[in-house]
């Protein structure tokens, strides 16, 4: 499925997101792939990012204006209802940074950036939601010549050899076909 990017949306980056371009080293260029201004919702900095190792990183980001930060409880009763039905013994296994980030979008119309697709892609189907993942926004920095064949390709290897996840057939960007046709 290809998909285009509203440039006037906001991209709000889940955990997983920003974890894989810490490990990849390269969070400085997070900002400059898409022209849409990056968020992070309190609630995804609050369960994961608090008292973790990356707290620091994050705060920069944010504090150098890279990504924006996001209240939950600022955002209306719509987004706060569908948040705690998402997050209730109903919502299923979702986490509660998935559940913020997709409760926001629903109501709002802007792009979820994560790689925990058994979470959010039927969600996002649902509701005509577009989500974008790591190797979206790293076939994107290099097709816009932001990095290299090469350090695409350290990044995908520096980000699996530090444990996590991204597509597990792809070890070159070249292999990764994208689904954004414009930005």
């Amino acid at each position: 499925m290809e998909i285009k990017i509203n440039v006037k949306a906001k991209i709000l980056i889940d955990a997983d997101v920003l974890i894989h371009f810490i490990k990849g080293e390269q969070t400085g260029i997070l900002h400059k792939i898409f022209p849409n201004e990056l968020y992070l919702i309190d609630i995804v900095f609050e369960e994961v990012f608090k008292y973790s190792s990356q707290r620091v990183n994050i705060e920069n980001l944010i504090r150098f204006g890279i990504v924006r930060e996001i209240k939950l409880d600022d955002s209306g009763f719509e987004i706060k209802s569908e948040y705690h039905r998402l997050t209730g013994s109903k919502g299923g296994n979702r986490g509660k940074g998935e559940s913020a980030i997709m409760s926001y979008c629903r109501y709002n119309a802007d792009i979820i950036a994560s790689s925990n697709l058994a979470d959010i892609v039927d969600y996002c189907n649902e509701y005509g939601i577009i989500y974008i993942t790591t190797m979206d926004f790293l076939a994107e920095a290099f097709r816009k010549k932001i990095l290299t064949e090469k350090e695409c390709d350290e990044f995908i290897k520096r980000v699996k050899s530090k444990g996590s996840r991204l597509i597990a057939s792809i070890n070159h960007i070249r292999d990764y076909k994208s689904r954004i046709t414009n930005t």
